[in-house]
């Protein structure tokens, strides 16, 4: 029977992966367009036509439903939602949205300062001083998991950021859908951080090398690593409690790795930063671990939590719209102290917490 649930297993996987890499192929998609009398075509553009982020999402779900059974499934908590579900799966309608126009409103301008570049630097590019495309592509990486890390790092250490991060840790229940728990400020923030540096870095500049060339797994490599982060994100928010082995506590982020992050005991906020690349908690002293009963018996969001305050509509609704902003225009009138680094909600007494190991 193990055997066969293991066989299953790695089925399912396989079609889940397998919808993944054809959302995100863009040989596919000129292959469909230019062969349009094939028997397989409608099947291939019906499949083309999925957007990446529905495709990504839905393997998320399988995956989790997957490894942990229904009973625990993202997907099943969904059925009889408490307060915190409830507003996850709203910040997921909003990012799913056909339209920008609500998204700019809600980042008050910054998501359209984004998406007209106004603040990316013009005719800086430090890329063109590197020869070869793998090499390009792995400084990119290292550059956007690192600045990731360190905006991360500032929405746990100033207030004013926190006051707005925490909205994200308000979530009293792990589940696929807290991956995208923050306001649009808050993305709009980031982006506007990230694209800024990583525009003095430049786009690769050195054409991908071709099939059938030494250097072509490079490009097999970094096809992987995106499409595994991409799922990943929802993993390490959901129900999962694996830890990756050695992958994950010196090379990817793991869901135990991150569930601690998520602990509801704040000294753990400060702990476990990156969302990929574990090298920056291990460089820079955040990395902690924990066993696995230990993990899963963690109680997670905040002490302080003034989200989550009702399961209703309009709960949700004012939990979203209204409280994030009212908790950062009160962080804003404490005036520069809400840009002075401290570290935050440490009231918690660590014999509270779970025993957990630094890295």
């Amino acid at each position: 029977m193990t055997s066969i649930r293991r066989l299953l297993w790695w089925l399912a996987f396989i079609v889940v992966c397998g919808a993944l890499l054809v959302s995100g192929t863009d040989q596919l998609r000129q292959f469909a367009s230019a062969h349009p009398n094939l028997p397989a075509h409608l099947l291939l553009a019906a499949l083309l036509a999925i957007p990446t982020s529905i495709v990504t999402l839905a393997v998320g779900f399988a995956l989790e439903a997957l490894l942990v059974g229904w009973s625990r499934s993202s997907l099943r908590m969904l059925g009889g939602a408490p307060a915190s579900v409830r507003l996850d799966a709203l910040c997921m309608a909003i990012v799913l949205l056909p339209t920008r126009a609500l998204t700019y409103v809600l980042s008050v301008g910054l998501l359209v300062i984004v998406d007209l570049r106004v603040l990316q630097p013009t005719n800086i590019s430090l890329m063109r001083l590197i020869p070869v495309w793998g090499i390009q592509i792995g400084c990119w990486v290292l550059l956007q998991s690192f600045l990731s890390y360190w905006v991360h790092r500032l929405e746990h250490t100033l207030p004013a950021l926190w006051a707005l991060h925490k909205f994200h840790h308000s979530a009293d229940r792990m589940s696929i859908l807290t991956a995208v728990r923050q306001t649009q400020l808050v993305v709009g923030l980031e982006q506007i951080v990230l694209l800024f540096f990583l525009a003095l870095l430049g786009a690769p500049t050195v054409a991908k090398p071709a099939a059938g060339s030494p250097l072509f797994a490079a490009v097999i490599a970094y096809f992987l690593y995106r499409n595994f982060v991409r799922v990943n994100q929802y993993l390490v928010h959901s129900n999962l409690t694996a830890d990756y082995g050695w992958i994950g506590r010196w090379l990817l982020v793991s869901p135990r790795m991150h569930r601690l992050h998520h602990a509801a005991c704040a000294q753990y906020h400060d702990k476990n930063f990156t969302f990929d690349l574990v090298i920056w908690d291990r460089l820079f002293g955040t990395y902690a671990s924990c066993d696995s009963a230990a993990v899963a018996a963690i109680p997670l969001g905040l002490e302080d939590n003034p989200f989550n305050s009702a399961p209703g509509i309009r709960g949700v609704l004012r939990d979203y719209f209204v409280t994030p902003y009212v908790a950062f225009w009160q962080a804003l009138r404490t005036g520069a102290a809400a840009w002075r680094p401290v570290r935050l909600g440490l009231a918690e007494s660590a014999d509270e917490a779970p025993r957990a190991t630094a890295g």
